[in-house]
């Protein structure tokens, strides 16, 4: 019942979280732990050999792509990740590109974080001729054709295992050397589009549904139980032996 309360809370963040661009569902990942039985004859004996568990795993698959007419909107076709400076000054990893303009020109994330450019410092760009920004499908930014600054990227070859849930929807690298600079070799950017979230809310709707009826189901044998013992109980102690 433990388990199926922590999938419906799975279910409910991935449903919250389905409008932000670039969000990347939670998975949920069950298996049995005999560790939890005080021994394996004693897990025999009672008939529940092992505890289930879940643990929790991102998918990291590709979210479909759709225009939104922004110019500051940014999406990667593929498998790289924007990096962000936090006020810490630590580097953190999104899929979100909705990013804005702050008063000084500098690009940022909607929550104000700086967005960084290759090299690892913050770009600005000169908001008298905003109009004319063009990013290319490398990441470069240009106005009036000529090149002003490159978005900078990382990219991991296992990003289930290199990267953990942030802040504000980014992720950390839980080491520095799992991060390769740049765009993956087949990664695209695309200016004026955003990456919605990879999960399916029908899907996630189902999933629901099946969690509360297993945990109905499980609810619903314990109270069986129960209800056995207090009746065996009663009969006990109506039937005194002498």
């Amino acid at each position: 019942m433990k388990v199926g309360e922590d999938y419906q809370q799975l279910i409910s963040e991935n449903l919250s979280l389905q409008s932000v661009p670039g969000y990347k569902q939670t998975l949920p990942v069950f298996s049995t732990d005999l560790q939890a039985a005080s021994s394996q004859q004693q897990a025999a004996s009672s008939g529940n050999p092992a505890a289930v568990k879940m643990t929790r795993v991102v998918d990291f698959s590709q979210g479909p792509l759709q225009p939104s007419g922004n110019p500051y909107n940014v999406a990667i076709e593929g498998k790289g990740f924007f990096e962000v400076r936090e006020a810490d000054g630590t580097t953190t990893y999104t899929r979100n590109g909705s990013f804005t303009l702050s008063p000084t020109g500098q690009l940022q994330t909607s929550d104000g974080a700086p967005v960084m450019g290759k090299g690892g410092s913050p770009i600005t760009i000169d908001t008298s001729k905003a109009g004319t920004m063009k990013i290319g499908s490398d990441g470069s930014i240009s106005i009036n054709g000529i090149q002003q600054s490159t978005l900078g990227f990382a990219h991991f070859d296992n990003p289930s295992a290199s990267l953990q849930p942030g802040a504000y929807g980014r992720f950390v690298a839980a080491k520095s050397s799992d991060a390769k600079s740049g765009l993956a070799p087949t990664d695209s950017v695309l200016q004026g589009n955003l990456e919605e979230s990879n999960g399916n809310p029908i899907e996630q709707m189902a999933n629901m549904i099946m969690a509360a009826r297993i945990y109905e189901a499980n609810s619903k044998s314990m109270k069986a139980v129960d209800d056995n013992q207090n009746q065996l109980i009663t009969n006990l102690g109506g039937h005194p032996q002498g």
